[in-house]
């Protein structure tokens, strides 16, 4: 009998701790969304789109096509990790004078395979790819 109390004692304490970190992910990915995008206000449609097509082929963040009046996507854009190679894909929204750019898409190579990243961005990986593409899009927009 006190090996079944035991027991089950074991099993509540594993599926407590799997519930704590399923939560922890969830919330750490919820969260992490903040710093993998950026808007610009007051960006006439027309000039944005302009700016932004000059700014991905300046940084040479891959070739783009135009879906529609409003939104596009980049081709894969490949970095590295000192764990594994990586490759993303940024999304481009101009809407009513407002430029969105996000990042999505985000894979890792794995036995030579490309697999979906769950995990969250790092915040400084996010800021080595949305910092240059606001900037040159910032200085564009100002001439």
């Amino acid at each position: 009998m006190f090996f079944n109390i035991n027991l089950k004692l074991n099993i509540m304490k594993k599926f407590s701790l799997l519930i704590l970190i399923v939560t922890l992910l969830f919330a750490t990915k919820t969260f992490s969304q903040d710093y993998t995008s950026f808007e610009v206000e007051n960006a006439s449609n027309e000039i944005a789109i302009n700016a932004i097509n000059q700014t991905l082929s300046d940084l040479n963040l891959g070739g783009h096509i135009w879906k529609n009046q409003n939104a596009t996507e980049t081709n894969f854009y490949n970095y590295s990790t000192l764990i594994a190679k990586n490759r993303l894909k940024l999304k481009v929204m101009v809407e009513n004078n407002k430029l969105t750019v996000s990042i999505f898409n985000r894979q890792y190579k794995s036995n030579g395979n490309w697999v979906d990243n769950p995990m969250p961005m790092n915040k400084k990986q996010a800021a080595k790819v949305l910092k240059p593409i606001k900037k040159r899009f910032m200085e564009l927009v100002k001439k």
